[in-house]
């Protein structure tokens, strides 16, 4: 999960599957379908409110699980973990850190710093788009103070069940702070 576009999710997932599965997990972004059928019909790089509005569609017609019922057939038998850098919606997060019990992980990055990423990757942003709500469900969760640990920059959600669950990278800063508290994340999920 991520604070905003730009926060740095699909960074923090390479680095979990390349360096701390060693590269034996498999990395799927719920949204990996909707990028893949908006550049067949636009032919171009996609704008950010048209594939929310694609994915919302698909939603209102085949059901609030239908990525999530894709993502699922695709991937529903490997023996390999599976890593979901875009979890945006509360239904997501039930199906996959309640039910199915992955590891949550909410990637924070500054709001000025995720613009300028966004405006350094994709050539800008609309203001609009990521005030939709498909970009802000889990907004909530940075309504929760943290818990700090002991000689370690990590933190966890002080929040009641199941949001407690959830760790807290915070990507604002260079990438070698990020890789640190995500080697810190690994060490206590495995504690």
């Amino acid at each position: 999960m991520g604070s905003s576009g730009g926060a740095g999710k699909d960074t923090v997932a390479n680095y979990i599957k390349d360096n701390l599965f060693n590269g034996r997990a498999v990395k799927h972004a719920l949204g990996e379908p909707i990028h893949e059928l908006a550049e067949q019909f636009a032919g171009d790089k996609v704008q950010r409110h048209h594939l929310q509005d694609l994915g919302e569609s698909i939603r209102s017609i085949f059901g609030h699980e239908a990525w999530i019922n894709l993502l699922d057939e695709k991937y529903g038998g490997i023996d390999v973990p599976l890593i979901i850098p875009d979890i945006r919606k509360l239904l997501e997060y039930s199906h996959y850190c309640i039910e199915k019990e992955f590891k949550p992980l909410y990637v924070y990055t500054d709001p000025e710093i995720a613009k300028k990423r966004l405006k350094d990757r994709d050539g800008g942003y609309n203001e609009e788009d990521l005030g939709k709500n498909i970009e802000r469900q889990m907004d909530f969760l940075q309504d929760y103070g943290r818990k700090q640990f002991p000689k370690r920059f990590v933190t966890q959600l002080n929040a009641p069940y199941p949001f407690g669950e959830i760790y807290v990278i915070d990507n604002s800063g260079s990438l070698q702070d990020t890789y640190r508290q995500l080697n810190e994340w690994w060490e206590l999920i495995h504690e």
